[in-house]
């Protein structure tokens, strides 16, 4: 493994000037997790969505609607080459950077991580980097969609990270020495990690990608102290497990409802809420009749024995691929003049439920993308989708938006990628609202028998095949889509009904949501764009491009009472990003970090 730290270098002078320049940092302890909202932690930004209640909300609000004219570039940090793992030509850097009392920590989409000083507002500099160096070609082979992180953790005098490869790792906050490691991901299966971890306690809790190749998903904490396991649970229940009787014959082995998105906690009642991928094979639902508990579905676990509480699935035998791993966000609120604690979120499938987070209880379901055909509706006793047949092993829903395997395409809308996906929504408590970015447009594909993978005992290798076992074709030549539009949006929701306040339609969707204080919302875009919106209205106030692909959404975080907004390039221009934004063509992909502030 490759470590490089200013404390290495071979000139005392040096030596002594890095350590002068560090200073030792202070424990990022439970107390302080537990109040990362708190006015004392105004300028630091602890855990990947912020606070526990998932609401990616800073009150910093030096930056505003007046004074925004002001905002530019205060500095950038090259992290490393775009470098080239197998297929892919770069990776993704889908993460938020953590800030800590003036310095930052971020990880990229090759796993390495990363320690800045940014204490000074002029440059971003780096105090170490640790590169577990990954197998790349390996990644390239057993991940679907790229070399991809979204955050890391920070547990007293440590960094919590994870790598695609499958390992959790404890860093020395202060020196970038590594403390343990573990190989928790089944390589051979596909397991990857992508997610963040979720710090609660003495605990980081995680789950692995890959429903895309048939893993059997699982949540997992394990005791930062010793690196031993705390508890595990299956996201898809085993035989004599409740919920099992959801799937025929052994396709629970490899039922995938994977983890790629990190979860909400509740200190109050101790529960931890996590969304669940698709059931696989992706598309081939004919392999896998049944519901397929708990794809697809929201997860209420306690948090210290990882006993699943209640759950909530939203598309039963999901033949469209929308994985529900999205964040949540949990908010005590009052309704009819009663306390309420709900918990909210944007379902990949299109609509925006809320539920009673103590039961799980579904206190609406509401569509918020532009165009919806594979169902008419959400019933609002059962919270199934209104075709739901429950004596029917698979599920056909609205006529047409289920393909076959005789070479029929399924024609739906919202996409197979959403409505939203992983890209994070972000909740203003000044205007109440909820802000998401969602991909907008139909899909079509046809069903293909999903060979039997060597788990199940047949002969297919998920790894060796190297392409996603997904049971998918694209759809005949000719197969038309419904004339709506397709590209992405921005929209304000009350979390209390579900309702649209406001919206913005874009080319593409977006990379997350940040809400601040000055009562702006904002996010960045594959275009290289960084965008700011008027929280009211969601009137562009503001861009500033960067010159090459935006990957993870922006934060905020303060020095000395300047506010500053980060953001993290390292993203490759698609084939549809070109087509809105012919001049992503020529970007070079860079890691890279952009810190903004006021002039």
């Amino acid at each position: 493994m490759l470590k490089q730290s200013l404390l290495a270098s071979g000139l005392a002078a040096l030596c002594v000037a890095a350590m002068g320049s560090l200073s030792l940092a202070a424990e990022t302890t439970s107390e302080r997790l537990l109040n990362a909202g708190s006015e004392a932690e105004n300028g630091n930004w602890l855990m990947v969505h912020r606070t526990y209640d998932s609401h990616r909300f800073s009150p910093l609000s030096e930056i505003n609607k007046d004074t925004i004219k002001d905002l530019g570039l205060a500095s950038v940090t090259i992290l490393d080459n775009a470098s080239r793992g197998g297929r892919y030509a770069s990776a993704r850097n889908e993460g938020t950077p953590l800030v800590e009392d003036g310095f930052m920590y971020l990880q990229s989409g090759w796993s390495v991580v990363y320690k800045l000083d940014v204490r000074d507002g002029k440059t971003a500099k780096v105090v170490w980097k640790y590169d577990p160096e990954v197998d790349r070609q390996w990644v390239s082979d057993a991940t679907c969609c790229g070399a991809e992180n979204r955050g890391i953790g920070l547990w007293n005098d440590d960094v919590v990270a994870l790598t695609m490869d499958g390992r959790v790792m404890s860093i020395n906050k202060d020196t970038g020495e590594l403390n343990w490691e573990k190989q928790r991901a089944d390589k051979a299966r596909a397991e990857s990690f992508t997610g963040a971890p979720l710090i609660i306690g003495d605990t980081a809790v995680y789950g692995p990608a890959g429903g895309e190749y048939g893993i059997r998903g699982w949540l997992e904490a394990i005791d930062l102290k010793t690196g031993d396991v705390a508890w595990r649970t299956y996201t898809v229940p085993g035989p004599g497990e409740p919920g099992n009787d959801t799937w025929q014959g052994n396709a629970w082995e490899t039922g995938g409802a994977s983890i790629w998105q990190t979860g909400s906690y509740d200190p109050d009642t101790g529960m931890t809420y996590w969304g669940t991928g698709n059931p696989a094979p992706q598309i081939d639902a004919e392999y896998r009749p049944g519901d397929n508990l708990y794809a697809s579905s929201l997860l209420a676990l306690d948090a210290k024995d990882g006993a699943l509480k209640w759950h909530f699935q939203f598309t039963p035998n999901d033949p469209y691929d929308y994985d529900e791993i999205g964040d949540n966000q949990l908010l005590d609120v009052s309704v009819d003049g009663k306390p309420s604690k709900m918990v909210v979120r944007a379902a990949r499938n299109g609509f925006m439920y809320g539920f009673n987070r103590l039961d799980g209880a579904m206190t609406y379901a509401k569509q918020y993308v532009e165009d919806l055909t594979w169902t008419t509706g959400i019933d609002p006793k059962t919270g199934k989708p209104l075709e739901y047949d429950p004596k029917a092993q698979l599920q056909k829903y609205v006529a047409g938006t289920v393909g076959s395997r005789e070479g029929n395409p399924g024609i739906y809308c919202p996409t197979l990628g959403g409505g939203k996906n992983w890209q994070p929504a972000a909740y203003s408590p000044n205007t109440k609202l909820l802000y998401v970015t969602s991909a907008e447009g139909c899909s079509a594909y046809v069903p293909e028998a999903a060979p039997n993978p060597t788990t199940t005992g047949g002969e297919y290798d998920v790894v060796k095949a190297q392409r996603e076992w997904n049971g998918r074709l694209p759809a005949p030549e000719g197969t038309k889509l419904p004339d709506v539009f397709n590209g992405g949006s921005v929209k304000a929701i009350d979390p209390l009904t579900g309702e649209t306040k406001a919206k913005v339609l874009v080319p593409r969707r977006l990379n997350g949501m940040l809400a601040t204080g000055g009562d702006l919302v904002w996010s960045s875009g594959t275009d290289g764009n960084l965008y700011a919106y008027d929280a009211n209205t969601l009137e562009t106030v503001w861009t500033f491009n960067v010159g090459t692909a935006l990957g993870g959404p922006p934060m905020s975080y303060s020095v000395d009472g300047k506010q500053y907004i980060a953001v993290l390039a390292g993203a490759a221009a698609s084939a549809a990003d070109k087509k809105v934004a012919p001049q992503s063509e020529f970007f070079v992909p860079a890691d890279a970090l952009y810190i903004f502030s006021l002039k």
